[in-house]
């Protein structure tokens, strides 16, 4: 009944979990870091949730900006979760830096982040398994090995997840941003070489691994701020 809809409308189930991901993810955002703007609850939260959710499509649609602006055929104008990711890490560690001093909001917007980025990527997989796409290439002896890396992956940033929440009930929120973050980070490094997709993996020119540097100063940027704010 599902998929009858969704053909009549023209979206695929690979589509609407995409969807999913990019107006979850959103939601999560702007409901956890509202607290910060000291202003009305909602529409802070819809605020913010609007700007990670311009960042964060805007970050996956760069790929297609860029084969449109150079008129290029040869270059991949699919959508970029990785370049999602990567957008949206930037912009809250901008968001961050700028609220130094400020007691506590700089870790607010790491441990929303970090909420909200694993929130994302959940559905992103079953989009995969739906599409077929990004099978393992590799596989380390420990984790992937007879198991689907997809599967691997939700399994995973589940995990990381319910921890973040877990740390954020107990009030730790400096733990739920460091725990998220450096939780997705390993995922996506782990993605990235079961697939051998890592920087500098090939010489086909594709751009590999944009959201592993932002990601990681995301994460260094949230332990100083968990130690010291």
């Amino acid at each position: 009944m599902v998929r009858l809809v969704l053909n009549k409308v023209d979206v695929s189930p690979a589509t609407l979990l995409r969807l999913v991901s990019a107006i979850g993810s959103a939601a999560v955002f702007g409901m956890l870091a509202a607290p910060m703007t000291r202003g009305a609850y909602w529409p802070s939260a819809f605020g913010l949730a609007f700007v990670f959710g311009f960042f964060f499509v805007g970050g996956t649609g760069y790929r297609i900006l860029i084969a449109v602006l150079f008129q290029d055929a040869s270059r991949k104008a699919s959508a970029s979760w990785s370049g999602a990711t990567a957008a949206s890490a930037l912009a809250a560690l901008t968001a961050a830096i700028l609220l130094i001093g400020r007691d506590g909001d700089s870790v607010l917007v790491f441990a929303a982040y970090a909420v909200a980025i694993n929130t994302a990527y959940i559905p992103v997989k079953f989009a995969c398994l739906e599409a077929g796409c990004c099978h393992a290439h590799y596989r380390d002896p420990f984790l992937i090995r007879d198991h689907d890396l997809r599967r691997v992956e939700i399994t995973l940033s589940i995990l990381v997840l319910v921890a973040c929440l877990t740390s954020i009930w107990l009030d730790a929120f400096g733990v739920a941003a460091v725990v998220g973050i450096g939780g997705h980070l390993g995922v996506r490094i782990l993605s990235r070489w079961s697939r051998d997709r890592l920087p500098g993996s090939s010489l086909d020119g594709d751009l590999k691994g944009q959201e592993l540097l932002p990601l990681a100063l995301v994460l260094v940027a949230a332990v100083w701020a968990a130690a010291y704010q």
